[in-house]
């Protein structure tokens, strides 16, 4: 419970005052770039499950193209940050977007719709 609060007031202080910010590319990149299990770290690791688990396997009704397949022998959290970190390191993406945005186009990259 403790370590939770904690990563829940690191996120605050990270992200800033509460003005309506999105979680940019660029913080989840330095936050990704932390010693692994530090709060900074685990926060980067859950956006990115969350968005890749909530994404995958699925098509956008709208444009069909807005989709990708992990298959699940990839899914395991080190394989995808690497992915994500690649693939910013390849396409030098615009990292004030949103880091959704980033994961679900590396992702996209990465594993194509089938």
């Amino acid at each position: 419970m403790k370590k939770t609060v904690a990563a829940i007031a690191v996120s605050l202080c990270l992200v800033g005052p509460s003005k309506s910010m999105a979680y940019s590319g660029e913080l989840w990149l330095s936050q990704a770039e932390t010693k692994f299990a530090q709060p900074a770290s685990m926060l980067a690791h859950g956006f990115l499950a969350g968005v890749v688990h909530s994404w995958n396997g699925r098509r956008g009704q709208k444009n069909p193209q807005l989709c990708f397949d992990s298959p699940a022998s990839e899914l395991q959290i080190r394989n995808l940050m690497a992915i994500v970190k690649d693939y910013i390191s390849k396409k030098s993406p615009d990292l004030k977007v949103s880091a959704q945005g980033i994961i679900r186009a590396a992702m996209m990259t990465e594993f194509p719709c089938r």
